[in-house]
């Protein structure tokens, strides 16, 4: 079971002033980041940047040590988790421009029953979330939702909220998602590992936060679509993927072509077929594949040869994504018809959106590295072990309490595992990964009020704010408790 605190010497279990104040220095930095960001509404890297500086300085340190801590958090965070974000970046938007999306979906809603509808849209998003961000998920797959009510019907709640789900579960428990990237470098955990106990811990999730919620819940909370919605992403036989997929990138330049617009950045158009259903699940999954080859491989007693050298080499979180965008280029575009042009300006278009998200990251490395080099990880050894808590339940603790107050699943798995990762040292890889699992649990709980996506969700469903908290947050919480409680029946048998 993971411990309760992290080994500490006899003569370090007296608690001291100096514990009491570094803990009152927690509280106030996550007080900083509160109130710059909700109140104030500071981006997050300007707040997470003062934050991670007024822990050092609180804590005695000087400004030159506290400017290094920063800027040293900050590179190794950007260097190990940005590069993972980008190339995920581009998979996903790759995948988008080749009509990859639209294939799976429309393959779904071909062969399966109306009332199974629900199962196969939850299968549906977590296989399309697996390389991208939540938001772009999101976006891309609610024009088809949209679609798919307009044109057989379907209560649009009953087709959108086991999207959420799908992408909201990989989203928070799987890598190559920030959340639990972020997670995984902070304790120190096989990211093999913990994908894998992340997609077994996933399934049990976006069964509850999904169909079943969805059953219950689509028939108690009035949706309608505004007028202005339906407009904008049913236009035409392709215009749902089109629109949609537009306003998933529109943060970027403009300099590449609409996913799915089947036009080069001339204008012209560029004749192309979709993907066909096999050769877009199968490059979806290369990366978890490869990556979970290593993680077998590693538990196998064998001979480190060259076979060896090779799976270990390919299953780097990193060279797999890499691999997996190279193949992408002729999977989702060259074999399909598109020029060399178009995927140029599809790949340049992938950039921009995820700009926010790397400076945020990097700032929350930052952060975490003044919390370690003050010494606050013995203060909060010593308090765990007051509360007689295991450390994967006050990381859960700790990320719904910041999740609950930012909104950001991100800023709280960051601000979490700043907090508890220097706890981690000498767990063994099993424990490791499910605390992992458990900061990105605790990130997903009660979106509310104060999370972009939750307004996202009620101008795309068509609720009021009461409607979209019993739908969207009480989503997430349910995706919330049941991935903890399946992570303490774990932590049980491991």
């Amino acid at each position: 079971m993971v411990r309760a605190a992290a080994g500490l010497s006899a003569a370090d279990q007296t608690w001291t002033a100096e514990d009491t104040w570094l803990l009152v220095v927690v509280g106030v930095s996550i007080a900083v980041v509160v109130l710059l960001i909700s109140w104030a509404r500071i981006h997050p890297f300007l707040a997470l940047t003062v934050s991670a500086l007024t822990v050092s300085l609180l804590a005695g340190e000087s400004a030159q040590k506290a400017i290094v801590s920063f800027t040293t958090g900050l590179g190794r965070i950007t260097g190990s988790v940005g590069v993972l974000i980008i190339l995920g970046a581009v998979l996903g938007r790759i995948l988008a421009d080749s009509g990859g999306i639209e294939q799976v979906v429309g393959t779904l809603t071909r062969v399966v029953r109306p009332e199974r509808l629900p199962w196969a849209l939850t299968l549906v998003a977590a296989l399309i979330g697996l390389p991208m961000f939540f938001e772009v998920g999101f976006v891309m797959l609610m024009p088809l939702v949209l679609q798919l009510a307009r044109q057989t019907n379907y209560p649009v709640l009953r087709a959108g909220m086991p999207v959420v789900a799908g992408l909201a579960t990989v989203h928070a428990l799987v890598p190559p998602h920030p959340g639990p990237l972020i997670a995984i470098q902070a304790v120190h955990a096989p990211v093999g590992l913990t994908m894998l106990y992340g997609l077994l811990v996933a399934v049990p999730c976006a069964i509850v936060a999904g169909p079943l919620f969805t059953a219950y819940i689509w028939p108690r909370v009035p949706a309608h679509v505004p007028e202005s919605a339906t407009a904008a992403f049913t236009t035409g036989p392709h215009g749902a993927g089109a629109a949609g997929h537009g306003s998933s990138s529109g943060h970027g330049s403009g300099s590449g072509p609409g996913p799915g617009s089947g036009a080069d950045d001339a204008g012209a158009a560029v004749p192309h077929r979709p993907p066909s259903l096999a050769v877009t699940v199968g490059t979806i999954l290369l990366p978890i594949v490869l990556m979970t080859l290593k993680a077998v491989y590693d538990s196998v007693p064998k001979s480190r040869g060259t076979l060896y050298a090779v799976v270990e080499f390919l299953g780097t979180p990193m060279i797999a994504l890499l691999v997996t965008v190279f193949v992408s280029l002729f999977t989702f575009g060259y074999s399909l018809g598109f020029s060399r042009r178009h995927v140029q300006a599809s790949l340049a278009g992938s950039f921009a959106p995820v700009a926010g998200v790397i400076v945020i990251v990097g700032a929350g490395g930052g952060y975490s590295q003044a919390l370690q080099d003050t010494g606050v990880d013995r203060a909060v050894t010593l308090a765990a072990g007051h509360l007689h808590i295991s450390l994967l339940l006050l990381a859960w603790l700790i990320a719904a309490l910041m999740r609950t107050i930012v909104g950001s699943g991100t800023i709280a798995t960051i601000t979490a595992a700043g907090i508890v990762g220097p706890l981690s040292h000498g767990l063994p890889p099993a424990e490791a990964s499910l605390l992992a699992l458990a900061l990105g649990s605790g990130a997903a709980f009660a979106g509310h009020v104060n999370d972009a996506a939750f307004w996202m969700a009620k101008e795309y469903f068509g609720t009021t704010i009461g409607g979209t908290l019993r739908t969207w947050t009480v989503s997430h919480t349910l995706l919330s408790l049941t991935s903890l409680g399946c992570l303490l029946l774990l932590d049980i048998v491991v």
